[in-house]
């Protein structure tokens, strides 16, 4: 049984805090990272994903996301469409429909900078029908009365919220950041709350093992690729620092996650990268205590890569780690 006190919702100082949904691969949501990425690969592509993550007492929390986006010559940049749904125990949830576009342009001959935005509807939605109230509850058991808790007029919100990003990268070099929300969408329950401002700083490298090119030469790829990806949003902060070993076409990471000052989850990931698609899994090991209540957070991540032979390769040296 669940009761949830609406002073979560109304009546803590400051309104509303949430922060945006959170996935762990976050290479494998690209779009979803920094609308700059738009069209970074050298193939149209479709990535799914999709987030669990039990609590026992409050329900599941589940995450899922549908991105597809292209490289498109004439207008030199990258074009994106991306779709987000939360629901956060049955009783809250968010919905983002969103167009991205990157424009890739040239600053030396070795050195890249895509510029992209971001234009999204997003949606929160308030289920009453799953909330119990304190006063809804008695010594037995029965909480069929009728609750006295004042409830907001909407349960449904609707804004549009805009984003912008940049990727600066050579051949194995990248680093970018994003901002989302710029305009602080409202968020229209009891009051007009906005949404914070989401900020987000990512880099990486990725160390590349020369293999001799010759007929009938079978050495895989191998590179090792270490990241650094720090966020803040309504006064949380997050970094997220790790590493991918790709032994094609197996690749393999772990992610340490924390806050300023203590360490809360530690990511190991496996995936399975081919020229066509790819397919990553990921679990999330809570270092706080949580998985042990609710098991850790699953993720799961598919990608399908189409018409990859017929594209200009001229802007494409962007090798972040898909996976």
């Amino acid at each position: 049984m669940r009761i949830i006190f609406l002073l979560i919702l109304a009546g803590i100082p400051g309104g509303l805090s949430a922060q945006d949904p959170l996935f762990s691969q976050f290479y494998a949501n690209p779009l979803y990272l920094n609308p700059a990425l738009a069209g970074s690969e050298k193939c149209t592509r479709i990535i799914m994903n999709y987030r669990n993550l039990p609590y026992p007492a409050f329900g599941t929390y589940t995450s899922y996301s549908f991105s597809a986006d292209a490289f498109v010559e004439d207008i030199s940049g990258g074009v994106g469409l991306s779709i987000i749904h939360d629901n956060q125990g049955d009783l809250l949830s968010f919905t983002q429909a969103a167009l991205q576009y990157a424009y890739h342009g040239r600053i030396s001959r070795n050195w890249h900078l895509n510029f992209g935005v971001q234009a999204a509807y997003i949606n929160h939605r308030l289920h009453q029908e799953n909330l119990i109230f304190p006063d809804q509850q008695n010594p037995f058991g029965n909480n069929a009365t009728l609750s006295q808790e004042v409830l907001p007029d909407n349960f449904s919100s609707h804004t549009l919220g805009f984003s912008s990003g940049f990727v600066l990268y050579n051949e194995n070099f990248y680093a970018g950041g994003a901002v989302h929300h710029l305009n602080r969408p409202r968020i229209d329950f009891f009051r007009q709350d906005r949404m914070f401002m989401k900020y987000t700083l990512h880099m990486g490298y990725e160390f590349q093992r020369q293999t001799p090119v010759r007929a009938g030469d079978t050495t895989p790829r191998v590179s090792i690729s270490p990241n650094l990806i720090m966020q803040s949003q309504a006064g949380f902060h997050r970094i997220n620092y790790g590493m991918y070993v790709n032994y094609q076409p197996i690749i393999a990471g772990v992610w340490l996650r924390q806050n300023m000052n203590t360490a809360n989850s530690l990511i190991f990931m496996l995936g399975l990268k081919q020229v066509n698609y790819s397919v990553g899994y990921s679990y999330d090991h809570s270092l706080s205590g949580f998985s042990g209540m609710g098991g850790g957070a699953h993720e799961i991540g598919v990608l399908l890569n189409f018409n990859c032979t017929h594209k200009n390769m001229k802007y494409r040296i962007l090798n972040c780690p898909t996976f």
